[in-house]
């Protein structure tokens, strides 16, 4: 049984994980046919059963995968030919995940009453508050799914189609038809109201309904930074928080009833029926239906008297939920929960607390209270060593106080906080009781915040390393637990491991694993470890050979392009900016920060928003780099230094020249754009902002021919004429749009100039990130981070083409 669950997860896994084109390969569904019939066909004549087992195991996870992406791709390209008209359309709110001055929400949209739903992210400008329930009737505009994609930065792709997400809609204009909520809305609705003008209101909905639309970026960042973000997801720890309650509050009830009618079967239903209330609370989101499924798994076997091991369980689990949603396995959720559980696992099969014994007696014998602390210590130590990595994977950094903090946080919010909140809404506010949660989580946010500092942010590099060391204990302590177990025949051996250890505490090898499942972590670890070694030697050998990298950054409509050198940057152009937020802080930072690249110099070409609109907070966050602009405009209170023609200056290899403008102006548009010609002495490269055509031709003389040319304007037919293109003779053409601009962007015609002079065309919008590596040998490398082999929930744009 665990042989067909590891199959189908790695089978899932694979396929969710193809590229588009492989996805949607005949061949690759007549494969799974063919291994279909041969398990059929082996099983039917009882001839190599195993074989025929593992190929319909295979067969069956392979085609009900593709079934389930081809049924979301079908969908998505439906919708596609809806794209940029104005539809009139019924949309049902499922989840409101924004309330603001844009509320953001998925909604199910239904054209007609014939046609099937879609599920779609809508982005509404409302003056009324959106709520879950609601029906509305109005006219919207389709977008297609597309997103930034940058290395290392958030796939919202991916994202999008893990909640079954298969297109982007702006709401225009809407009527609200019918508002008849369920009990969950009724009682959400009714928090919101008591708890209105609570500045814990974010957290406490979340905590009790599963609801995020009122957590401000800030809280978030707050529980991410102190390693807590796990607290305010409704998921494993709570339902069992649940379940245990549950556990408890039957067992009291037995005490009030006659003995004949106490059974062992009623406090394990009250516990399932609470942990079922809450999931239904949290509006039976994924991490809660993950919970749950393996809460309704294991008292299955507590009903039906069978026993599975933590492991037997753990695969169980697992496979049940592929089963059910394959799309599972594209949620950041589902490996932080999956990787958690295996962590804690795997820690408690190499150093088990049971193993350990005080004054010659079991730690469980030293009372309840004392043996609870022991073991919130003992995972909080293993999820530190273990799960470390994970965390760094996912969020670039890691609290290191996080061990401390969470020894105080879990048993507060566990004992006290969501005790506290369910007792408020089950009793409609009795006592006044949100009032006590409030002052409960403003004194826990209180208490948090002052261990926020803590946060420290890890490159790649440095992550790559400190995963390396936590493989690398592990396979330590493997090792060693196995030496112990090849040592019980001795006599000694108890007192041999006592000497080793504290005063008074011993450790007992005996209650270890058994050797045969020590090799095999053994031999996990190892594998685990040599492959990370070898990522880590490629990327060195990768710094090696590059001198030089130019980086054009995915931000959307707008610019931002990273000259990098011995992970020292200069930055050109620094993306957009709104009200709430900025490419800098969505994109641009993040990036610096996971590449480790100090920004030495940040160069404006213009003062337009979509170029210079990150310029504060790239300087609040380098106050020592220096400030290039072709205007007098401050950013940050720091005065520019002048870009104007005939400016020179030379950093590490390259040599920087302005080709124009020709003066400082109070406020510089497209015309005044800052021209910077960069020489290594082998290539040219040419960043012109937003140059336009006039302007193109009044500096022509001043341009050379040059390697890699950046295109004015995203790509405009106002800018890069004929003319210029001709002068320049550019091999490479990189244009900065956001994918189905509103412009329009990059226009046809500027596409068919580019193509006329013979130049490779590059476009963030379809090509995401695009990285030139300039080597040591003398040639360059263009790298994109959307190709023909990206997976499939990537690539997948426009109806399942990239359009160029």
């Amino acid at each position: 049984m665990e042989r067909s669950c590891l199959l189908c997860f790695i089978t899932s896994l694979i396929i969710l994980y193809l590229p588009f084109s492989w996805l949607v390969s005949v061949w690759l569904l007549v494969a799974f046919y063919v291994l279909l019939l041969i398990g059929v066909v082996a099983i039917v004549w009882r001839k190599f059963l195993s074989i025929g087992k593992t190929m319909l195991v295979i067969a069956l996870t392979g085609l009900w995968c593709i079934a389930t992406t081809t049924t979301l791709i079908k969908q998505n390209q439906m919708l596609h030919t809806l794209v940029g008209s104005s539809q009139s359309a019924k949309i049902q709110i499922e989840k409101v995940l924004h309330q603001g001055e844009y509320q953001t929400a998925i909604a199910l949209l239904q054209f007609a009453p014939t046609q099937p739903n879609y599920r779609v992210y809508i982005t509404w400008q409302a003056d009324a508050t959106l709520q879950a329930g609601q029906v509305w009737q109005g006219e919207i505009t389709i977008k297609p799914i597309a997103a930034r994609l940058n290395e290392g930065g958030f796939q919202r792709q991916k994202w999008l189609y893990a909640n079954r997400i298969v297109g982007n809609a702006n709401v225009k204009q809407a009527k609200l038809i019918a508002d008849k909520p369920q009990l969950r809305g009724y009682l959400l609705r009714f928090a919101e109201q008591k708890l209105q003008g609570q500045s814990s209101v974010g957290l406490l909905l979340a905590l009790g309904f599963g609801e995020k639309a009122y957590l401000s970026h800030s809280l978030l960042q707050l529980f991410q930074q102190t390693g807590t973000a796990h607290l305010i997801a409704i998921s494993g720890l709570h339902i069992g928080l649940m379940m245990l309650l549950g556990l408890l509050l039957g067992r009291s009830l037995q005490y009030l009833l006659p003995t004949h009618w106490i059974t062992p079967t009623f406090p394990l239903i009250c516990g399932g029926i609470l942990a079922l209330s809450y999931s239904y609370l949290a509006d039976f989101s994924v991490p809660t239906i993950r919970a749950i499924t393996a809460l309704a798994l294991l008292l299955l076997l507590r009903f039906c008297r069978c026993y599975l091991n933590w492991w037997q369980l753990y695969l169980r689990t697992i496979t049940i939920l592929i089963v059910c949603d394959p799309l599972m396995l594209l949620s950041d959720s589902f490996w932080l929960s999956a990787t958690a559980v295996f962590s804690l696992l795997v820690w408690h099969t190499l150093l088990p607390l049971s193993a350990w014994q005080w004054r010659g007696k079991p730690l469980s014998q030293l009372g309840k209270g004392r043996y609870y602390l022991l073991t919130l210590l003992h995972l909080q130590i293993g999820l530190t060593f273990l799960f470390t990595p994970i965390v760094l994977l996912f969020f670039d950094g890691f609290n290191l106080q996080s061990l401390l903090i969470n020894l105080w946080i879990v048993p507060l919010f566990s004992f006290l906080l969501i005790p506290c909140i369910l007792f408020s809404i089950f009793t409609f506010d009795l006592l006044h009781s949100w009032q006590w949660c409030a002052y409960l989580a403003e004194n826990s946010i209180k208490w948090l915040s002052y261990f926020q500092d803590s946060w420290r942010d890890v490159t790649i590099r440095e992550g790559q390393w400190l995963t390396i060391l936590g493989l690398l204990f592990g396979l330590l302590l493997s090792c060693y637990a196995l030496y112990l177990q090849r040592q019980l025949p001795t006599n000694n051996h108890n007192q041999l491991v006592a000497q080793l250890q504290v005063k008074k505490l011993t450790f007992h090898a005996d209650l270890l694993a058994s050797p045969k499942i020590l090799q095999r972590a053994i031999i996990g670890f190892a594998i685990v470890l040599m492959w990370q070694i070898a990522l880590l030697s490629y990327g060195y050998y990768q710094q090696w050979r590059t001198l030089w990298t130019l980086e054009m950054l995915d931000v959307g409509q707008g610019l931002a392009i990273l000259l990098r050198q011995n992970d020292q940057g200069v930055l050109y152009d620094s993306g957009a900016a709104w009200s709430g937020g900025s490419m800098a802080e969505l994109e641009i930072l993040p990036y610096l920060r996971r590449q480790g690249v100090r920004l030495e110099s940040l160069i404006l070409s213009h003062n337009d928003n979509d170029h210079s609109g990150g310029a504060e907070t790239l300087l609040r966050a380098y106050p020592n780099a220096q400030l290039f602009t072709s205007s007098q405009v401050m950013y940050a209170e720091k005065a520019p230094l002048a870009c104007v023609q005939g400016k020179t200056w030379q950093w590490q290899r390259l040599r920087f020249t302005v080709l124009a403008p020709t003066a400082i102006v109070p406020i510089a548009r497209n015309q005044h754009s800052c021209v910077l010609l960069i020489d290594d002495g082998n290539y040219r490269v040419l960043l012109t902002g937003d140059l336009d055509r006039s302007n193109e031709l009044r500096y022509l003389a001043n341009f050379p021919t040059v390697d890699i040319l950046q295109v004015a304007h995203h790509g405009s037919k106002s800018s890069s004429s004929e003319t210029f293109l001709s002068k320049v003779q550019a091999k490479v053409a990189l244009i900065s749009s956001g994918l189905a601009n509103r412009w329009h962007f990059p226009h046809q015609e500027v596409l068919r100039r580019l193509a006329a002079q013979q130049m490779q065309i590059a476009n963030t919008g379809w090509d995401g990130q695009i990285i030139i590596r300039f080597m040591r040998d003398g040639t360059y490398q263009i790298e994109k981070q959307r190709t023909a082999l990206t997976i499939w929930f990537n690539q997948l744009q426009n109806g399942g083409l990239l359009e160029k």
